[in-house]
């Protein structure tokens, strides 16, 4: 879950992107994203489809499995 937190953050604000910027693109409130990226939470996996979407990235990146 750590290195979810830590490529979450890198990924959005490689896009110049607040986590409201985020939450917003994904219809849920900002403090579902800084929960995210404090490792308070994780999103299921609907969610992290859409995520990989948004970054262009692969859910095995994004979730950190090789």
């Amino acid at each position: 879950m750590e290195e979810f937190a830590k490529k979450i953050r890198r990924l959005r604000m490689s896009r110049n992107m607040s986590q409201k910027d985020l939450a917003d693109l994904l219809n849920v409130d900002r403090t579902t994203v800084a929960g995210w990226e404090t490792k308070d939470r994780m999103p299921d996996v609907f969610l992290l489809i859409r995520i990989a979407d948004i970054f262009d990235t692969t859910l095995d990146e994004l979730v950190g499995r090789e």
